[in-house]
């Protein structure tokens, strides 16, 4: 939305974002999209509601800001962009070692990224911050605009590669896994005022599917990570040859239900397969 490019990036020829899937001037709204997806525990978020969710993404809002100082060649317009609210902090997980890490606050981060297929998780953009109560260490997750994308081939998960990730999720983080519901999510957002586009709708139905049929049979977020991700640039990541798998199944003009039922069957033969092989 930043129409004259003040960080001065690289054009885009076609519209893509700098990660696949995602579209220039688009990052606002997904930034919002986080935080109104990232439902507290007990449920959806109340329309005025300040309650926490679950991976304690920030408040995040969609904003028109107008001031003379912004540089618009032709007129004085106002400009639309994402604001979230500042969360004291002691720095990010670059400075320091994952061994620190709550393996539960690990953990609330890898079912937001894995839920909103994430192209940018690194650990730059994870905050650190402490209970004042017992000192904890608390992570918080930010900088969401290239979530929600319409492929998987860019997902990036830094955790994948901490030890938390290969720790079981605990019961709780279970029972919230199974309240998940991404029909109701693409509803949520619709109400919030953001259409989401039909293949960012699939991405999410997909990824939060493989979420939910990865914790019934007791996958490590590692392991589902690890079928969201590509091994190597050139290379297919699982999830993505269970979507052309699936695509490669159906009609041309098979209703969107249709196709992800086609997904769902050939990813629980997928799953079952691996899960299989590894007992």
């Amino acid at each position: 939305m930043a129409v004259n490019n003040p960080r001065g990036l690289p054009l885009s020829l076609d519209g893509e974002g700098l990660k696949k899937g995602t579209r220039v001037g688009q990052g606002a709204f997904r930034e919002v999209a986080a935080y109104i997806l990232d439902h507290p525990i007990s449920g959806c978020r109340s329309l005025f509601g300040d309650e926490k969710g679950f991976a304690g993404v920030p408040p995040t809002a969609m904003v028109k800001c107008l001031h003379k100082g912004f540089d618009h060649p032709d007129n004085f317009t106002a400009k639309i962009g994402s604001l979230q609210l500042f969360m004291e902090n002691s720095g990010s997980c670059e400075d320091m070692g994952p061994g620190a890490f709550p393996v539960n606050e690990v953990h609330k981060i890898t079912v937001l990224d894995l839920r909103l297929a994430n192209a940018d998780r690194h650990a730059g953009n994870i905050l650190i911050s402490k209970e004042e109560e017992n000192d904890q260490a608390v992570l918080i997750p930010i900088d969401h605009g290239y979530c929600l994308p319409t492929s998987f081939e860019d997902c990036t998960f830094e955790w994948l590669y901490w030890p938390q990730a290969r720790q079981p999720y605990s019961p709780e983080t279970i029972d919230y896994i199974k309240s998940l519901d991404a029909e109701e999510d693409i509803a949520l957002l619709k109400f919030h005022g953001w259409d989401l586009p039909v293949e960012c709708a699939r991405t999410l139905q997909i990824s939060t599917m493989l979420l939910k049929k990865g914790v019934d049979r007791g996958m490590t977020p590692f392991a589902i990570g690890s079928l969201m991700c590509r091994e190597s640039l050139n290379k297919d990541s699982v999830i993505e040859g269970i979507v052309q798998e699936a695509l490669d199944s159906v009609l041309p003009g098979t209703s969107e239900a249709t196709f992800l039922d086609a997904v769902s069957y050939i990813m629980e033969q997928r799953l079952d397969e691996i899960v299989n092989s590894t007992s």
